[in-house]
């Protein structure tokens, strides 16, 4: 499934969970390069090839004219199979609505859903959205808070400004006692993944739901629970005498 140009958010998800992919050096590295300008010009300030180039250059606090066009196409591309491994197992969970969230805009999806089959992931059930310069995080929360079956959301992504956003989304989303669960994973250069933070927010609900070792609660002693006595086929329950 395509989204229109426009970026827009889908409110037709009917699934339990979503897991959220980037598509560049998470799925696939592959060549490419986004050039910066000084605003307003035509004069060139960089052009960069890396994610961490762009992610440096997009937090300077300078404002620079982005031209993702290089982007359209995927030149020679590189399966990252530790990423890919789960992101099939996660193709063929009916409970889990997969998105692919990429930095490349629009004109990007075609291309990238080509190669996804070429590689043998289906891509019949999946969302392909090109959010060129949009905050992921923000994209996110606004997909949670419109689709009100989603409890679980798993977002994978080697930016660190990425990370840092979906972060940020996930403590706005601390006031939906819904969303049980939000695993965000920063994927490093040899394709493993990191878990960055608490699946939950510290103060909702869910969090105390999720903390498995918590010790429990004190409450009223309820006293000594009688089973009767034993005889010799087991034990015998006394009958309260009236």
């Amino acid at each position: 499934k395509f989204l229109a140009e426009e970026l827009v958010v889908p409110t037709d998800i009917n699934k339990k969970a979503i897991s959220i992919y980037d598509f560049d050096e998470t799925i696939a590295r592959s060549e490419g390069h986004v050039d910066a300008y000084y605003k307003g010009t035509d004069k060139l300030y960089k052009r960069m090839t890396t994610q961490a180039e762009y992610d440096k250059v997009s937090a300077s606090g300078e404002e620079y004219d982005y031209d993702f066009s290089n982007l359209d196409y995927i030149t020679d591309p590189t399966e990252l199979v530790p990423v890919t491994k789960r992101l099939r197992r996660d193709v063929e969970n009916k409970a889990m609505q997969v998105m692919i969230l990429t930095a490349r805009a629009a004109n990007a999806e075609g291309e990238i859903q080509m190669y996804l089959d070429s590689i043998g992931i289906p891509t019949d059930d999946l969302y392909i959205v090109g959010c060129a310069g949009c905050n992921k995080g923000e994209y996110i929360e606004d997909v949670v808070r419109r689709n009100p079956t989603i409890q679980v959301v798993h977002f994978y992504d080697d930016s660190h400004k990425n990370i840092k956003d979906m972060e940020a989304a996930r403590e706005r989303l601390c006031d939906l006692d819904r969303v049980r669960f939000f695993m965000i994973n920063q994927v490093d250069e040899d394709a493993e993944m990191k878990k960055q933070g608490s699946s939950v927010c510290v103060s909702s609900k869910s969090a105390a739901e999720a903390d498995l070792f918590a010790e429990p609660k004190p409450g009223p002693f309820p006293g000594p629970r009688t089973m009767g006595r034993r005889g010799p086929g087991g034990r015998i329950i006394e009958r309260k005498k009236r």
